[in-house]
């Protein structure tokens, strides 16, 4: 059970004792707030204090998370007890830790049930440390401004519920409103008024040299037998931080025996690359530019905290926030669809979802349903070898033979037919008998015959698994034998599609003009996924789509833009919106 972390970090001179007395700080009494110019000891200072938390702390202890706009404290992303390390580099790594930490909170409040930290006989959660490098470059951002009072509260609320924050600034300027939860403060080589500014209190130079400054006291020194006001500022020197980038070092040396340092490369024994044996349970990595599979199995498996993945679920890709699979269950999905962007990865997230159906149901047939773009080609090409499928693009001319026992003897004719009308003739012959509700779809193929003559198509206790994959315009066209489909033939297949094993994949949503057929075909949908900015998405076409009623200025304030390899999915039924990095499909060098 902790009930404190004294880290010291230098020497105190304080002329009224006559005494020269370290510089401590109790991180579950403050948080740290550290002022300076450039090349004035910032980033010496943070060193220091990592390099301490691991000398005195362990994996069971404690957790540090950085945030380096500084990109000075890159050395320390494999270290032990560092449970995450991002720069600015991707907006969404710097919104990410704000959620992992708001997360953090919020259990640590619940499992602590109204306890302060430090007087916790049971239930402690592990320490945390969150240090930002360059607060100012944070706040002048607008682009994190929805993130401003989250931090507000991590300052404000952390300290007592086992969460400590350290930052470094240049300047005052945004800081000011946020210095009422930092008991500790330290400036560095400064003007005479800004240490003014910072302590409310006149102090004189304290020379030109790197971490020399001021620092309040928070911590009593040992020893001291004199009387001096705690909270005043005094001249301080700061140590100089162990050097982290010499093997020889005797720091380097003593945490690689604490820690267990097994750095020997990727082994059987050490798959996912840890230098040290001994390292913090959870660790929130970056993605690399394209999440290949190699890279999305070792991620998945030190982040997926041992979760089962059900042989029914297509894996995709890994969750921003926690690292984890976000995977597909067709079982429970029977209709998914995909929104996006040309060039943003439709076809590479069809590759996966296809493979993953394969795998599910191996005697599935497969209907591709394309249009003049001939996206899916493709994939009709990889799976027709493979497995029954056909594609319907063009038009394409079919024998149409009446059914001889009609009102009238007809002979069958040839007939060039549309590619939604190829589609309706196979619904008809293979999986719906559109005669019984839908004789007007049938004539648009047969002509304006008596309905007698129409030949019956298959009744509903007769079908096979099937997947349909529509990526064709014309289903979403404002017209009756386009829109039909969505407004009345896809419900009544989905009636029966969990029995018969059908799966839709609508693998590029287009515009619904209709409200009553856009309605109709949102109700279908349980899975989701849309590669692009959110925000512009719901913003440009939420009113037709199950992104209709959410907040525009909310998700741009929650999710950053999207680059190469990203996108969103949405469980409808969960209300869930998770942002994530697609798995790379090499399916251009398959076909």
């Amino acid at each position: 059970m902790l009930k404190n972390i004294i880290c010291t970090l230098g020497q105190y001179d304080i002329p009224i004792i006559q005494m020269q007395p370290p510089f401590s700080v109790d991180l579950l009494d403050s948080n740290i707030a550290v002022f300076g110019s450039s090349m004035n000891g910032k980033t010496n200072f943070l060193r220091l204090l990592i390099n301490i938390l691991h000398k005195k702390m362990d994996e069971k202890s404690e957790q540090i998370f950085i945030l380096d706009f500084g990109g000075a404290l890159a050395g320390y992303e494999k270290y032990p007890l560092v449970s995450a390390y991002f720069d600015n580099s991707n907006e969404e790594y710097v919104k990410r830790i704000f959620k992992i930490l708001e997360n953090v909170l919020n259990d640590n409040i619940k499992q602590l049930d109204g306890k302060i930290y430090r007087n916790a006989t049971e239930n402690q959660p592990v320490h945390t440390t969150f240090i930002i490098d360059n607060l100012n470059a944070f706040i002048n951002e607008d682009r994190y401004s929805a993130y401003h009072e989250k931090f507000a509260r991590l300052c404000r609320d952390g300290s007592s519920k086992g969460i400590s924050i350290i930052f470094t600034a240049t300047e005052l300027k945004g800081v000011n409103q946020y210095l009422l939860s930092f008991k500790q403060k330290v400036a560095l080589n400064m003007p005479v008024d800004t240490y003014t500014d910072i302590f409310s209190s006149k102090v004189e130079m304290a020379g030109n040299v790197p971490g020399r400054g001021y620092a309040n006291v928070t911590v009593a020194p040992k020893g001291v037998t004199g009387t001096f006001q705690m909270n005043n500022p005094y001249e301080v020197q700061c140590y100089l931080a162990d050097d982290i980038d010499n093997e020889e070092a005797e720091f380097v040396k003593k945490l690689r025996t604490k820690y267990e340092y097994i750095n020997n490369g990727e082994t059987e024994s050490n798959p996912y690359d840890e230098e040290y044996g001994r390292h913090v349970s959870v660790r929130y990595k970056k993605f690399p530019q394209e999440l290949l599979r190699y890279d999305y199995d070792k991620l998945k498996q030190s982040n997926f905290e041992g979760k089962e993945i059900s042989p029914n679920e297509v894996e995709v890709g890994l969750d921003y926030v926690k690292c984890q699979p976000v995977t597909v269950d067709f079982k429970k999905s029977r209709v998914l669809a995909i929104y996006g962007k040309k060039e943003f990865g439709k076809t590479n997230l069809l590759s996966m979802l296809l493979e993953g159906v394969t795998d599910q149901l191996p005697n599935a047939r497969y209907v591709f349903f394309d249009d003049g773009r001939k996206q899916l080609d493709i994939f009709y090409r990889k799976y027709k070898g493979l497995v029954d499928c056909m594609m319907i693009d063009q038009f394409k001319e079919q024998e149409i033979t009446y059914n001889q026992g009609g009102y009238e003897s007809r002979p069958s004719i040839r007939k060039k037919l549309s590619p939604i009308q190829q589609f309706y003739m196979l619904i008809h012959n293979e999986y719906m008998d559109l005669k019984a509700n839908y004789i007007d779809l049938l004539e648009s193929v047969y002509g304006r015959v008596y309905e007698e003559d129409i030949p019956s198509g298959i009744g509903n206790d007769s079908s096979r698994p099937t997947v349909f994959i529509i990526q064709s315009k014309s289903i979403y066209l404002n017209s009756k034998i386009n829109a039909d489909f969505l407004h009345y033939i896809l419900p009544e297949l989905l009636d029966v599609a969990e029995d018969r094993n059908y799966i839709f994949i609508f693998s590029d949503v287009q515009k619904i003009t209709d409200t009553e057929v856009s309605s109709i075909f949102n109700s279908t949908l349980k899975s989701i996924f849309v590669l692009d900015n959110i925000a512009e998405f719901a913003s440009e076409r939420g009113s037709r789509t199950v992104f209709g009623d959410m907040d525009i200025k909310g998700l741009k304030e929650e999710f950053a833009q999207c680059e190469k390899g990203d996108g969103y999915y949405y469980d409808v039924e969960a209300d869930s919106l998770i942002k994530l990095k697609f798995i790379k499909n090499d399916l251009e060098e398959e076909a």
